[in-house]
């Protein structure tokens, strides 16, 4: 895997998507208003403390508005991105936005139902934890003990290979337009093996070196008072089309049909 060449091209193609296209720049700020006017609404209303939350303060019809709409901003994004990830040479647009909603739905449901596994893990692992009535001590080898720490090393196992599992097939539903080819799992592996389960691993340590990178590098801007959020949110984009066309990319070679 030439890591290097899909690293520069994919800062190409954000700055072609972006810097040289600035309506389509606007647009992802303008979707991401709601969610950071939430953000202000909670921080100047001083709703969380801490890790304290503060219920009897959240003004629930703003609040409420303000969480609709951000959501229906998401699925706009969520469609846009898999119009990234068909791997056209030219960046998509967010043309026909009920078509796009309706594939932000679609790709959203291929991570749920691959988290499916480790949540139900999860939920046994808190069940058992709950019902013992015994303290439990990662040391002391008592059966409640031994289950918890089965069931967590199970769950950090399937959530590590549903994390790949996701990322392929929300990639396959972009290419071919299937939630069924999202979620196939002998297909999948199958894709993968033809990436090169090494060239798969590197790909995803860059993702996500450089989603960790920003995301840092955003939330402190975010802390500068005033403009801090404002500047945050217009640079939000930059990491989106980035990490998304690094991973479209890299499955250059991988072609599937349409």
């Amino acid at each position: 895997m030439d890591v290097s060449r899909y690293i520069t091209e994919s800062a190409a193609f954000t700055w072609l998507t972006l810097g040289k296209t600035p309506s389509r720049w606007l647009i992802f700020i303008l979707l991401g208003i709601p969610w950071m006017v939430l953000s202000s609404l909670l921080e100047s209303r001083k709703i969380l403390e801490g890790t304290t939350i503060h219920w009897n303060l959240i003004p629930w019809q703003e609040a409420g508005l303000l969480i609709g709409t951000g959501v229906m901003c998401n699925l706009l994004v969520s469609g846009w991105v898999v119009r990234l990830l068909r791997d056209d040479p030219d960046p998509p647009w967010f043309d026909r936005p009920l078509l796009l909603c309706l594939d932000g739905i679609k790709v959203n449901t291929i991570p749920l139902v691959w988290m499916l596994v480790p949540s139900v893990l999860a939920f046994a692992e808190y069940s058992v934890a709950g019902s013992s009535t015994v303290p439990i001590t990662l040391w002391q080898p008592d059966p409640t003990t031994i289950a918890v720490l089965v069931l967590l090393i199970l769950q950090v196992i399937i959530l590590f290979i549903a994390v790949q599992y996701a990322t392929i097939g929300a990639l396959r539903f972009a290419r071919t337009g299937s939630v069924g080819e999202g979620l196939a799992i002998l297909e999948i592996r199958k894709t993968i093996g033809r990436i090169g389960v090494v060239n798969y691993y590197v790909a995803l340590g860059v993702v996500a070196f450089v989603w960790l990178l920003f995301s840092f590098a955003l939330r402190g801007v975010a802390l500068v008072p005033f403009a801090g959020p404002v500047i945050s949110l217009c640079l939000s984009p930059v990491p989106t089309v980035y990490c998304f066309r690094f991973i479209a990319h890299f499955c250059d070679k991988e072609r599937l049909p349409a």
